[in-house]
């Protein structure tokens, strides 16, 4: 077994799920997904030129990452032969959002969006986009988790793409966009993040300018101490760095008091360290904090059942079933 798969086997028996057979997309969601990715090509001044990724999400709008254009006052969006001038752009440099509008309506379908929320951990996703800036390529994997950020969920992914694929697109197996491929880490292994293309709602009520250089930094860019908890933990996670986990989860629990993922992670690092006392109460904590958010209790409940706490999985089953929601078997 690779160590991919071992990866992604532990994850969705964290959540309780069964090991998903990665099967290739239909040829018909593959030529769905073929019309609404297109290519981008940025030029700024200096001849700073980039290339990217874009989804086509309205009759003439296209959702992508703003590091793809942001130095750019020419943008040009493509597929095969045809040529699309982009005359406006709704930017979101901290979220990495950049809503494309072009100077006539593009002969593609627009694709239809999906919450970032309603994904369950182990479900099949598709990556589409100009890898490397030069051709279209589609890359199948799953939904590793959901981080909780702005409203919606920041999707960690084991669904591949290279530097060149910014801005293309995370489908479910529908075909409806989920997320853009937007950034990747290596912490030990190479991890792959895509931003929610919900997050594109509140992007509308922007002011839309001409193209023209952008100023400020993605959230992900920034440095570390800048940087989501999500993503400060992922090397200390990766070397199973306990001591430095509990550190950094005390520290999310007193920036965000009220976000139920650094109550986990603190009972997860207690539990390590063998403190059960404080496991305990993280763990109680996060039940509490999690309230009726299905994502965050069904991955307390996981956890527990992996760690074999079944105190702490019974409790957040308890949670679980109140929503009507599947519960991890044990």
């Amino acid at each position: 077994m690779s160590a991919v798969v071992r990866l992604v086997a532990g994850v969705l028996a964290l959540y309780g799920a069964a090991l998903p057979a990665i099967a290739a997309p239909s040829a018909e969601v593959m030529m769905q997904l073929s019309r609404v990715v297109l290519k981008v090509s940025a030029l700024g001044d200096d001849d700073q030129f980039s290339v990217g990724s874009a989804v086509v999400i309205g009759p003439d709008t296209a959702l992508t990452n703003c590091h793809v254009t942001r130095h750019a006052h020419t943008i040009v969006l493509s597929r095969g032969l045809a040529r699309h001038a982009v005359v406006g752009e709704r930017a979101d440099t901290s979220r990495d959002l950049c809503l494309l509008r072009t100077a006539e309506a593009l002969p593609y379908p627009a694709a239809e969006l999906r919450p970032a929320g309603t994904l369950v951990p182990g479900e099949r996703v598709i990556a589409h986009g100009y890898s490397g800036g030069i051709e279209p390529q589609f890359a199948r994997g799953v939904v590793l988790d959901l981080h909780g950020a702005g409203g919606s969920h920041i999707i960690q992914t084991t669904a591949g793409f290279k530097r060149g694929a910014s801005g293309g697109g995370l489908f479910d197996e529908a075909g409806r966009l989920v997320g853009l491929t937007t950034f990747l880490t290596s912490a030990q292994r190479t991890e792959y993040f895509a931003v929610p293309a919900d997050w594109a709602d509140r992007l509308r009520e922007r002011p839309e300018q001409p193209p023209k250089p952008l100023t400020g930094e993605a959230f992900w860019a920034q440095r570390e101490d800048h940087q989501p908890h999500f993503m400060r933990l992922l090397e200390p996670l990766a070397q199973a760095d306990w001591p430095r986990v509990m550190q950094l989860a005390d520290n999310w629990m007193q920036e965000e008091p009220h976000v139920a993922a650094a109550a986990l992670m603190c009972a997860r690092a207690a539990h390590a360290l063998q403190q059960t006392e404080l496991s305990a109460r993280c763990i109680t904590r996060a039940i509490n904090i999690a309230g009726k958010d299905e994502i965050e209790l069904r991955r307390i409940a996981g956890w527990a059942l992996e760690a074999g706490r079944e105190d702490a999985r019974v409790a957040a089953a308890a949670a679980l079933a109140r929503l009507g929601a599947a519960i991890p078997a044990r």
